[in-house]
């Protein structure tokens, strides 16, 4: 017989307990996925503390004087943060969400910036705050938002044809080298760049390796390189590293030649032609019976052959063919274009002075196309560099690179270091620069230390005294305070002066003069080599309106969770 244990009293009371404790976690839960609204004016007030907040180290990096900041990361390593756009990557969040919504609208103008010009960040960042804070004093005094952003959109329209009204051409190695020491603060990378940029010209384009020593070296690619490989090892002559071809006839295929009647056309071509040109065939794939044929009649002595199977990647094999057919005035075979290789005709193969084929690639010297066909490709390039400018970096890179190849010469600058560390902080600053003079060959110069902005007023009040809205008025007013708030912040940064008295003076010694920070004096920025690219400034002035205009037309502010 089985005795049953009286149920215990507290039994009883615990599971009530466990119930009551299950019921106000779920109310809790249920509370905090309710969003939260916060309304005018406190919502502005908050997306601007937040702003505040991160603004404030990103302005101490603007000018030379540049504050150092350690972000302790592990117990034995410190980094050091001495540019805007690093600072802003590495806040990843605030503490506070109401703090962290502004703070991260910043960081996401920030981010945007540093990918499409690799500056510009912090003279964007003083301008939001000297918007937002202008626009919180007008609005409390009752000034309708949607009139102040009119006025906004208005002066900024003004500004940036002031600021392209200043503008001149990059023109002189020393400009080269002052706009890098600028942007970087590198004393030798300044110097080696302006070095490259006299041996190369305006329209260089430049990349990057690495070096095995510390320091910097550099040289030089005449004509245009494209990677890929030799199918063929019995190509080369034997003990040699490469083949030369001189004056060689080429052939353009965006096709995988595989057979004997792929290949016949053109060794027939050239075996009919008096003294034999050499034949550099580059295609997708070459393999099976047309790569034995072409191997046989070059070992055999018949012909002189080059081929290159192209490593670019299956989406990018045909820009690199377009590309050389417009060097050396060939034609690009292919079903898309109607023409294969087996219908192949003479006025089909393109030429070139010189062709050196590598294992790794081949490089194209002197191709022999028509000017105006390069002309409309480097065109189509630069435009999609401006538009890739805002995407992935791989791409950017290799616009870059096909922009060199038609320009016909490449500059290899190669970074070496000590430290793994100290590697990628020169290698960034590497990739600045060439972003900041890529800028300035597009858009030209204007004076640096923030002075292309004040002199930008002038066009300001004009559009100011033409506004019948008084708080449109007061809109165009929000900019203008805006625009001397970088050049006063780099006079704080320096110390040691009143920037309203630094200021007076400048206005009084004409368009031309801003604040030296190095030497603390007021100076012609244009004799002192203090300058900026015109589209960075541009750039920056136009994503601060945007950022301020979004948060003055804010009413409302909603948290979740």
């Amino acid at each position: 017989m089985t005795t049953m244990r009286p149920r215990d009293p507290r039994d009883v009371t615990t599971g009530y307990r466990l119930a009551e404790a299950r019921r106000l976690i779920a109310e809790l839960r249920r509370v905090a996925q309710q969003p939260s609204l916060i309304l005018l004016p406190r919502a502005l007030r908050l997306l601007v503390r937040g702003i505040d907040l991160l603004a404030r180290p990103l302005a101490l990096t603007l000018g030379p004087a540049r504050t150092l900041v350690l972000n302790e990361r592990t117990r034995s390593e410190c980094e050091v943060l001495a540019d805007a756009s690093t600072i802003a990557r590495r806040v990843i969040a605030l503490r506070s969400r109401s703090d962290n919504l502004g703070a991260m609208l910043l960081r996401k103008m920030a981010l945007e910036l540093h990918e499409r010009y690799g500056d510009g960040v912090a003279l964007a960042a003083v301008m939001v705050r000297a918007l937002v804070h202008e626009a919180c004093r007008r609005l409390a005094a009752g000034a309708s938002p949607p009139a102040l952003a009119r006025g906004l959109q208005r002066a900024v329209e003004a500004a940036e044809v002031a600021l392209e009204r200043q503008a001149r051409p990059l023109g002189r190695c020393e400009e080269v080298q002052a706009l890098v020491l600028g942007a970087t603060g590198d004393v030798e990378l300044s110097e080696v760049l302006a070095r490259m940029f006299e041996v190369l010209g305006p329209c260089s384009t430049i990349v990057t390796e690495e070096l095995p020593r510390p320091g910097l070296d550099h040289e030089y690619i005449r004509g245009g390189k494209w990677d890929g490989y030799i199918p063929a090892r019995a190509l080369l002559p034997e003990g040699e590293a490469g083949l030369i071809l001189r004056q060689p006839w080429i052939v353009l295929a965006d096709e995988e030649l595989h057979e004997v009647e792929q290949v016949l056309p053109m060794l027939e071509l050239v075996l009919a032609e008096p003294g034999r040109p050499p034949l550099l065939v580059i295609a997708r794939a070459i393999r099976g019976p047309a790569l034995t044929m072409l191997t046989a009649n070059h070992v055999r002595g018949l012909v002189t052959l080059g081929l290159l199977v192209l490593s670019s990647g299956a989406t990018l094999v045909h820009d690199d063919l377009a590309d050389m057919a417009a060097l050396t005035g060939g034609t690009v075979l292919s079903e898309l274009t109607g023409t294969l290789c087996r219908h192949l005709r003479r006025e089909q193969l393109g030429r070139a002075q010189q062709a050196i084929l590598t294992p790794t690639g081949v490089t194209i010297i002197g191709g022999q196309g028509c000017t105006r066909d390069v002309q409309q490709r480097l065109a189509g390039v630069r435009a999609q560099l401006r538009e890739a400018a805002r995407g992935k970096q791989s791409e950017w890179e290799f616009l870059r690179l096909r922009l060199a190849r038609l320009t016909g010469g490449i500059g290899i600058l190669k970074i070496g270091a000590i430290s793994e560390h100290e590697l990628e902080l020169r290698k960034e600053q590497a990739e600045k620069a060439l972003r900041v003079l890529e800028a300035a060959y597009e858009g030209g110069l204007v004076p640096g230390g923030g002075v292309a902005l004040l002199n930008c007023l002038p066009a300001l009040q004009e559009v100011r005294a033409a506004c019948a809205d008084d708080d449109e008025r007061q809109g165009v007013a929000l900019l203008e305070a805006a625009l001397q708030e970088p050049f006063l912040q780099i006079v704080r940064n320096y110390g040691a002066v009143h920037p309203p008295l630094v200021l007076e003076e400048v206005r009084r010694r004409g368009a031309d003069y801003g604040f030296d920070a190095l030497r603390g004096e007021v100076a012609s920025m244009w004799e002192q080599g203090i300058l900026d690219c015109c589209s960075i400034v541009r750039g920056a002035l136009r994503a601060a309106v945007s950022l301020a205009t979004m948060l003055v037309t804010t009413d409302a502010v909603v948290f979740h969770g």
